[in-house]
């Protein structure tokens, strides 16, 4: 068995234990009374999808405001694009949360070259990660300030955040030093590089020259994506107080925020579930448990959140059958040079 074989089978086994741990959860918390708390969130089911077409809409201009580096690129094209890269995580839990990324490059692609858009995927990911950042470390102070969070919770979320700094800064640090010339040290390294490294070099340069003028860009533009993607952390924040509210429950905004932040750093504990399926269900249920909600209202909260993801995938899939977009469900193929530019684009990042 070859290593992409490994690979699929590895996602294969993961997706399957997270759907097998999500009906774990559904069943000791009881299908009934799970199913009667969901069927009272009704009407506000829709708010819910309207709030998260609110945050998509908020990172389209954030990653509007990053292209703009190179070529304007049509703002519909890039909230489309935002829209069935959501689906497409959702579609393809195989993809381990790259497919999504991976799609937007392609579907850009018409009005934006690869070599283009890649690089600028990837800086609106990294601003969008220490946006993240910035979030999590700032609900867990407030967290700990006002609830009673135990110890073991504090000391597991305080290594997540450790980790996602280190992953950030690691991404920063390859961004700014340039790809080729870290390459170039390996392939002393790793004598075997050394051809694949002299067939790319051109389009290894050309990346790394894309992200410096990435990196000279505007910094009131990139100012202002950091703070887009920031609110956009805060609609999730509201869409948790409005499920809530929906199922009947009060929802002090120190204990949302709690369950926000939560849940986010569980899901990116556990990257490698794709799609996170059981594990986002897990921390929600947790989250709420902890600072004094039912599991059954904290299991529902988890659902409801993955049902609204389920209908951003059937709008994917509306959007490609509609729009004929030729887009392969698991990440879009590029050639060999191309696939060299996403280096450090599967990175964890911080989860939803």
């Amino acid at each position: 068995m070859n290593n992409k074989n490994k690979k699929k089978l590895t996602r294969i086994i993961l997706t399957a234990l997270g759907f097998a741990l999500l009906a774990i959860l559904i069943y000791r918390v009881g299908p009934g009374e799970v199913w009667s708390h969901i069927r009272q969130v009704g009407y506000y089911f829709i708010l819910t999808c309207l709030i998260a077409l609110a945050w998509l809409f908020l990172q389209s201009v954030a990653w509007a405001l990053v292209q703009g580096a190179f070529q304007p690129v049509p703002f519909w094209l890039l909230f489309k694009a935002r829209i069935m890269a959501e689906g497409v995580t959702t579609l393809v839990p195989m993809s381990a949360n790259v497919g999504g990324e991976a799609a937007r490059a392609v579907i850009i692609r018409a009005h934006c070259p690869l070599r283009e858009g890649i690089p600028g995927i990837l800086f609106d990911k990294t601003l969008e990660s220490f946006a993240s950042l910035v979030f999590l470390a700032s609900g867990l102070f407030i967290s700990v300030a006002y609830l009673k969070i135990p110890e073991k919770y504090k000391t597991e979320a305080l290594i997540v955040l450790a980790f996602i700094t280190v992953v950030i800064t690691v991404m920063i640090i390859l961004q700014l030093k340039g790809l080729y010339g870290i390459l170039r040290w390996l392939a002393r390294v790793f004598p075997r590089g050394r051809q694949w490294l002299l067939e790319k070099e051109e389009i290894l340069r050309q990346f790394d020259r894309n992200m410096r003028t990435l990196f000279r860009h505007s910094k009131f533009k990139l100012t202002a994506a950091f703070l887009l993607h920031l609110a956009a952390r805060w609609l999730g924040v509201l869409e948790v107080y409005v499920i809530f509210r929906a199922l009947g429950w009060p929802a002090p905004l120190v204990k949302v925020l709690f369950i926000s932040v939560f849940v986010v750093i569980i899901n990116t504990a556990f990257f490698l579930i794709p799609g996170q399926w059981g594990a986002a269900e897990g921390a929600s249920l947790l989250a709420a448990t902890t600072v004094g909600y039912p599991a059954a209202v904290g299991l529902s909260l988890g659902l409801v959140r993955r049902a609204r993801k389920v209908v951003y995938a059937l709008v994917t899939v509306i959007l490609m059958t509609t729009g004929k977009q030729k887009l392969r469900l698991s990440a879009a193929r590029m050639d060999n040079g191309e696939k060299a530019a996403c280096a450090g684009k599967d990175q964890p990042t911080p989860g939803s």
